[in-house]
């Protein structure tokens, strides 16, 4: 058995990554620079940043997935995730046609779909305290098969 990861580990961890994606943003930025006037290099850029940003809360639902609790994390944060998606998605819907373009339409859906993930995760295992907040698919609380 391996040993088991601190908080520490999880915190570098992090940087790690974001380091990595600023050196990834940096290198294709300088290779791709020469190419700023075309609007290849800023779809580049735009598709790359909306991929991002519909992906940040992957790395919380997986570690909600795996300590089943969402200790930690704020339930105000979720609320606002929530209202801006839904925000965000009435837009997309009541735009004239053809004035969003698809890509974002296709991230915002995959952002407010992972944050309803997020929600059911906080509901199931609830903030880290023993009762939890709410049933599981199993009957017992705080347990998610």
């Amino acid at each position: 058995m391996g040993r088991k990861r601190t908080t520490a580990d999880q915190g570098h961890r992090y940087w790690e990554y974001l380091a990595a994606l600023t050196l990834l943003l940096l290198i294709l930025h300088t290779f791709l620079s020469p190419l700023h006037p075309s609007s290849l290099y800023t779809k580049i850029i735009g598709y790359l940043g909306l991929a991002i940003e519909a992906t940040l809360p992957l790395p919380q639902i997986y570690a909600n997935a795996r300590a089943r609790s969402c200790k930690g994390f704020r339930v105000s944060v979720l609320a606002n995730w929530l209202l801006g998606d839904t925000m965000k998605i009435s837009y997309y819907l009541v735009s004239e046609s053809g004035k969003v373009p698809l890509a974002f339409k296709m991230c915002g859906v995959f952002q407010a779909c992972c944050d309803a993930v997020l929600g059911a995760q906080w509901w199931v295992y609830g903030d880290g305290k023993e009762e939890g907040n709410g049933l599981t698919l199993d009957g017992q609380k705080g347990r998610f098969v």
